[in-house]
């Protein structure tokens, strides 16, 4: 498939429960100009605690770097969860950019952090993310034994619903694309996908590959397409 822009976000290496292989497939398949990488691409907070780095994630970061230096323009937004590369901001290596945010085309692209008040208590947010991840091995043992409930998805719809509905984070992210100019914005985060028209601005979520395995595409005629990746 050949598209003009692919935009991904909350990879999250580092944790058990990324779908990085998943990941790789996709990259494999689509053929684009540009890639976004929409923040949390790497868990530095999981990192921090606990060192997970399987072979698997270095196949995709290889794959990335191979694409960049090729025709793929690699813009890599930053997150919360990998704010250490917020130090190279505004930094160009060759093919691939590192920004707090970036416009594309009329759209806003940016992680959505920033604009999350319970976030910007980074405690409580690292808390948070420890919560997670624990949950996501309490699903793999418990899909061992057969059952098939997420426990990880029921905390994360049910904490970032609440985290949403407090700081009324598309509201902030529309207000900020209209304050840029922009016709749309494009984000991650709250690891919930969407595509949606908001007060005559377009928003959408990338989601996570997590729990959703989401993305965004930029048709070569312009259009932006919500996709779930399907593939087993």
């Amino acid at each position: 498939m050949k598209v003009k822009a692919l935009f991904i976000s909350d990879v999250h290496l580092g944790s058990r429960g990324s779908n990085d292989k998943k990941v790789l497939e996709l990259l494999k398949e689509v053929e684009t100009e540009y890639l976004f990488i929409v923040g949390d691409f790497i868990d530095g907070w999981l990192l921090q605690k606990k060192h997970y780095w399987p072979q698997s994630h270095t196949n995709l970061v290889q794959k990335i770097l191979k694409l960049s230096k090729k025709k793929t323009k690699v813009i890599y937004i930053t997150g919360n969860h990998d704010e250490f590369l917020r130090s190279y901001v505004d930094f160009d290596f060759g093919n691939i950019i590192i920004a707090d945010e970036f416009i594309y085309d009329g759209y806003l692209i940016i992680h959505g952090d920033k604009y999350d008040g319970v976030v910007k208590l980074q405690w409580l947010g690292k808390l948070g993310a420890s919560g997670y991840e624990l949950a996501i091995n309490i699903d793999r043992w418990m899909k061992k034994l057969g059952v098939k409930v997420s426990l990880s998805k029921y905390v994360k719809e049910k904490v970032k619903e609440a985290v949403k509905f407090i700081t009324k984070f598309e509201d902030e992210l529309i207000r900020q694309a209209r304050i840029r100019n922009c016709k749309g914005v494009i984000c991650g985060h709250i690891h919930k996908p969407d595509n949606k028209i908001l007060e005559g601005i377009h928003y959408l979520n990338c989601g996570d590959w997590i729990e959703n395995n989401s993305y965004i595409i930029q048709t070569e005629t312009g259009e932006m397409e919500l996709i779930c990746y399907q593939k087993p």
